[in-house]
């Protein structure tokens, strides 16, 4: 086990006994469950490099906040209450170390750097802002990176002409979400996001078309180097 991932797992373990502290009613014990989940490398040196930079802070029970809608006690949580543990909420990882990556790696400034938005905004997992507070790339990550590939396909195949109706707000079927998101933000990136894996993709309409660009482009490339005067607002996506 790397040192890194040691220290992950120190900090996951430390949150469920803390959890367990705070809901003795809930949970029968303070271990850490056993998770089958992939937890990547490179996503632990973004995650580490994100809390030394301030954009990521832990609060107990491994709660964290990122820079944008921070809360007292940690906006979202690593773990989860179980009866038997704490259990590891798998794509939190992956999706902060893109936050961290779009931020000190690609040059996007931290105020238009959204990380997991309000249902106002549709609940995208990640986005970043163009200076007229649109958004301009959606993140959409998962757990399991083969759930990328069939999630793209399956969303140009059932949807690829037209937005889903308005019931894709619900959960259960997530190519329908995707495609309802995708055709309601019209984003001109999509950023596909798993475990040590970040796929972009520009996005076409009329029909709905991916083409594949690799890795997301830099600030610099898209034409968003500047810094806002003050955090961005979440987007209102739903009137």
């Amino acid at each position: 086990m790397s040192e890194q991932l040691k220290r992950f797992m120190d900090l996951l373990r430390r949150g469920s006994q803390e959890l367990y502290e705070e809901n003795r009613g809930g949970m029968t014990t303070p271990l850490l469950r056993p998770t089958v989940n992939v937890i990547d490398e490179d996503d632990l040196r973004l995650f580490f490099q994100g809390l030394e930079a301030g954009l990521i802070e832990l609060q107990r029970g491994a709660r964290f906040n990122t820079v944008d809608r921070p809360t007292s006690d940690g906006h979202w949580g690593l773990l989860s209450r179980a009866k038997d543990g704490g259990w590891y909420n798998a794509e939190y990882l992956p999706q902060l170390a893109a936050y961290v990556e779009a931020i000190l790696e690609l040059g996007y400034d931290r105020n238009r750097v959204l990380f997991e938005l309000p249902g106002s905004a549709l609940q995208l997992d990640l986005a970043i802002l163009d200076d007229d507070g649109r958004v301009a790339v959606l993140g959409e990550a998962k757990r399991d990176n083969t759930m990328l590939d069939r999630l793209l396909n399956d969303v140009i195949r059932r949807f690829g002409n037209e937005r889903p109706s308005e019931e894709s707000k619900k959960r259960g079927d997530e190519a329908r979400q995707l495609a309802w998101r995708v055709w309601t933000v019209r984003p001109e990136l999509l950023w596909l996001i798993g475990p040590g894996h970040r796929t972009a993709w520009r996005c076409a309409y009329e029909p709905l078309r991916f083409d594949p660009l690799g890795d997301l482009p830099s600030a610099t490339e898209t034409g968003m180097t500047a810094r806002p005067d003050k955090l961005l607002p979440p987007p209102d996506l739903q009137s």
